[in-house]
């Protein structure tokens, strides 16, 4: 099964796309597993299912994502894709590049205001080791930043770091995210499907 095959929403319609990614758990969901101890915690924020639809710094972001993503020659992406093994594990990258030997290189793209950092936080490193775990195919993401000041990129050019499938922070966050984020999932199966059955009655 190719990746193109395992597409939950083609992303052209937000309010779709939201209602595909609710769920399941997408990246985002995967960022915030940090302990095992919280999953009721985690829970509880998903079945809120606010109507937050961004802030400054998401428009921020989306404004500055296709100028890296042209910079770093890599397709946009605006699907939600789901994992070969369970559909309920999803995630929609912000760049998608085919290589040459048909693997993957995915791309995550943030907008840094006032902050001069290095690379990815824990939270978005949990997010790049989620996106490996929904695509099998990728070998590498390329995680793209630009530090704003006063609305203004700090450098000439974006940043970039390519993170490997085999980078030591990636095994280790999968192996700890990996739990959470099913057990997350199963608790989210059992309370949709009460709700469903309450909303029949």
């Amino acid at each position: 099964m190719s990746y193109l095959d395992r597409i939950l929403d083609d992303g052209t319609d937000r309010e779709s796309w939201g209602r595909s990614r609710w769920p399941i758990i997408g990246a985002s969901d995967a960022a915030k597993c940090a302990k095992a101890s919280s999953v009721e915690l985690y829970l509880r924020a998903k079945l809120r299912r606010d109507d937050f639809h961004g802030n400054e710094y998401t428009e921020s972001g989306h404004r500055w994502e296709p100028m890296m993503l042209a910079w770093a020659g890599i397709p946009q992406n605006v699907a939600l894709f789901h994992a070969p093994d369970e559909p309920g594990h999803g995630a929609t990258p912000d760049g998608i590049l085919v290589l040459p030997n048909g693997r993957l290189r995915l791309a995550e793209c943030k907008a840094k205001h006032g902050r001069i950092v290095d690379g990815p936080s824990l939270a978005e490193w949990r997010q790049l080791a989620w996106q490996f775990r929904v695509f099998p195919e990728a070998d590498e993401i390329a995680f793209l930043w630009v530090e704003l000041v006063d609305g203004r990129m700090r450098t000439d050019e974006p940043k970039q770091l390519i993170v490997p499938r085999d980078h030591p922070k990636i095994t280790e966050l999968t192996a700890s995210v990996l739990p959470i984020a099913t057990e997350l999932l199963a608790r989210l199966r059992v309370a949709l499907e009460a709700q469903k059955e309450l909303d029949a009655l």
